[in-house]
């Protein structure tokens, strides 16, 4: 809220900070699971072996929980070095041309995650290391976050900005 007037907020929006928010709790508890993890082993009070496959698949989780948050902010890295230097128009093209093909490239991935996810189901693999799970939940995630992301490109393209 700025100067103290309520805006409202899209439900698109608040599902991307709802992802954020669930995100940077993952990194909380990432960060003391491994602290608590080497403090124990450096004591030698107790082990906690499953600790590093947790938190591989919590960095996995903050990567795409996270990135609907960063892209709507436009949080990425912007290598602007060519585009700076074109007028104008020159830089609005670009842009449009840049959302365009970060849509396309978002609808790609959604179509090969969803066929990954459902040779995965079909498949009946499971995962077993320290946690055995089926590995379509591995890849459950990746759709739906293709899916905000590529709404986030139509978004700009459409020419709507986040309130």
């Amino acid at each position: 809220m700025r100067g103290g007037a309520a805006r409202s907020r899209s439900w698109f929006d608040v599902l991307i900070d709802a992802l954020a928010i669930v995100a940077g709790a993952l990194i909380v508890l990432l960060t003391a699971l491994v602290v608590v993890d080497v403090a124990a082993r450096s004591l030698r009070v107790f082990t906690l072996p499953w600790s590093l496959e947790a938190t591989e698949y919590m960095l996995y989780a903050v990567t795409f929980l996270g990135a609907p948050w960063v892209l709507r902010e436009r949080g990425h890295i912007a290598i602007e070095l060519v585009v700076e230097r074109l007028p104008a128009r020159g830089r609005a093209f670009a842009g449009r041309l840049a959302e365009c093909a970060g849509a396309a490239v978002c609808a790609v991935l959604f179509y090969y995650a969803c066929r990954v996810l459902w040779q995965s189901y079909a498949s009946g693999i499971m995962v077993q290391k320290s946690f055995t799970f089926p590995e379509w939940v591995a890849y459950a995630g990746i759709p739906p976050v293709m899916l905000v992301l590529f709404g986030i490109y139509l978004r700009w393209i459409l020419g709507k900005r986040a309130p």
